[in-house]
This record gives C-alpha cells, sequence and structure tokens, in this order.
C-alpha cells in the first residue's frame, strides 16, 4: 500500500508537468492544425534560459518565470512569423519540415553554446523534502506541480474569458468565417504560436529544477507531448490534463514496479496507448468520464 500511494504521488506530479510540457504543442495544433517538432527543443531552451537566469542573474525559477513567459512569446511569435505563417498555405509536410530544421538548429546552438554536459537549475528549496506519513515529496517538483496548475488555470480563463482568447477559439473553430468577422488570422496564429511556445518556456524553466537537462532531450519532450495530445484530443486544456496524468501515473507505476526500465517501458507503453485510442477513439480520451473542453 505505501508504495502505492508513492507512486500515485509521484504520477500526478509527473502528469502535472506533462500537462503544461504538451499544453503548448496542443494549442498550436488546436488553432493552427501544425505540429510543432521543435517543441521539446523549445522546452530545452526555456530550461537553459532558466539556468542563465540564475547563474547569471540570480533569479530564482519562481522569479524569472515571467521573464520566460515573455521571452518566449516573443520568440513564437517571430518564428511563426518569420517561418511559419509564409508555409502555411503550401504544401502539408512543410510546417513539419520547416520545425524540424528549426529543432536542429536550436539543438546545435545549444551544443555550441553549453556543451552537452547536464545542467541543473539551482534553487533555495533544492535539496529539501517534504515528508508526511512516511510519504516523501521533492520541494522543487511540489512546486513545478502547483506552478503547472496554476499556468493551466490561467490559460484556461485566459481561452474562455478573454477577447483574445475567444478569436483564437473562433480561428480554430472556422478560419474563413473568422476572416468575414474582421479577426486577422494571421495575427491570431502568430499569437497561438507565442503562446505555446511561451508554455513550453515555462515548462522547461520548472523542469531544469528537478533534473538535469541537455540540448539533445529535446526530442524526447516532444515525442511525449505528441502522445498526450494524441490522447486528450488535441485543443482541450482539460483533454490535455487528464490525458498528462494518465500518462504520468502509468510512467510512475511502471517506475516502481518495474525497477531500472520503468522509464523506458512507461514511455513505450505511452506509444502502444496512442495506437489503442486512434484505432478505438480518434477523438481521444477527453470527452471520457464527462472531461470537457
Amino acid at each position: 500500500m505505501h508504495t502505492l500511494v508513492q507512486v500515485i504521488i509521484d504520477g500526478v506530479i509527473l502528469g502535472g508537468f506533462y500537462a503544461l510540457m504538451a499544453q503548448g504543442l496542443s494549442l498550436i495544433f488546436g488553432i493552427m492544425r501544425v505540429i510543432n517538432l521543435s517543441h521539446g527543443e523549445f522546452l530545452v531552451l526555456g530550461a537553459y534560459l532558466a539556468w542563465m537566469a540564475h547563474q547569471y542573474l540570480g533569479l530564482d525559477v519562481l522569479v524569472a518565470l515571467p521573464l520566460l513567459i515573455v521571452l518566449g512569446f516573443g520568440f513564437g511569435w517571430i518564428v511563426s512569423r518569420l517561418l511559419i505563417i509564409p508555409v502555411l498555405d503550401r504544401h502539408e509536410l512543410m510546417p513539419l519540415l520547416v520545425t524540424f530544421g528549426l529543432a536542429s538548429v536550436i539543438a546545435g546552438s545549444l551544443t555550441l553554446g553549453f556543451s552537452t554536459t547536464p545542467k541543473v537549475t539551482q534553487a533555495a528549496y533544492s535539496e529539501s523534502v517534504i515528508s508526511l506519513l512516511d510519504y516523501r515529496v521533492a520541494v522543487s517538483k511540489a512546486v513545478m506541480l502547483g506552478a503547472a496548475l496554476l499556468l493551466l488555470g490561467l490559460l484556461t480563463l485566459f481561452l474562455n474569458r478573454t477577447k483574445q482568447g475567444k478569436a483564437m477559439k473562433a480561428t480554430a473553430q472556422n478560419r474563413g468565417a473568422a476572416r468575414i468577422v474582421g479577426i486577422s488570422v494571421t495575427r491570431v496564429y502568430c499569437a497561438a504560436f507565442g503562446l505555446g511556445t511561451a508554455v513550453a518556456f515555462a515548462a522547461g524553466g520548472l523542469f531544469s529544477v528537478t533534473q538535469g537537462f541537455y540540448p539533445f532531450m529535446g526530442g524526447l519532450f516532444t515525442l511525449k507531448a505528441f502522445v498526450i495530445v494524441v490522447l486528450g484530443g488535441g485543443g482541450r486544456v482539460s483533454g490535455t490534463l487528464a490525458a498528462a496524468m494518465f500518462v504520468g501515473l502509468i510512467e510512475s507505476g511502471l517506475s516502481g514496479y518495474v525497477p531500472n526500465i520503468g522509464t523506458s517501458l512507461g514511455t513505450a507503453a505511452a506509444f502502444i496507448l496512442v495506437v489503442v485510442v486512434l484505432a478505438l477513439r480518434p477523438e481521444g480520451i477527453s470527452r471520457l468520464g464527462g472531461v470537457r473542453a
């Protein structure tokens, strides 16, 4: 029973991070219908920026988080305007090729700038552990979970309660109708890509405090985020959260009960889930159990 409860705790924490990690990809896909193959590299870039903010400015990751979000939004807007928008109306594979090339450029640049030696962003609570009834949770992971859920909540409010958020949802539903009522689709697309990138930067910054990161781990993040987006139905914050928790609990369970190979087995299990979901329920799992966007 003790192991089961610890597995559930670890799974929820992992799921919270996965939800924030995947939401940026889900948002871009849901609005622009673009699969951003550089999403994982954006996350790693955010991790390095958080590390630099602490290393050179002495900023805790929570203090640096607003800066990461602003930088991520600006970076995403520029990338979208210069690289993505010009190829949207061309062959459907063009955005994939562009984002794949961008991923390679980012990973290579980070390697040149920082080498392949793993880095960890330090914080005052990096070594602290919360103990409750013999269950242990690293404070850095608890902070990551709390910040991730808060950001997801704020993103949900933005999409549902603001004029800009509603414009994004309207454009996702019908691009032609959005143009007719005066919505600038290009501006909405740039804002959506910028927002998705900002979420990735924030996720990377939070992750950087919990464990080591290096330039070429972005591909794994992209693959896991894609798995969660498929399971969650694409575009829904609630669906992404449900799918991420599902994947996090599976990975945590396998890691807890299958020593040494648990994490790798968890990744393989996630891909098997995608195949099953696509075969039996193509719209994803976001509507199971009454979950709604």
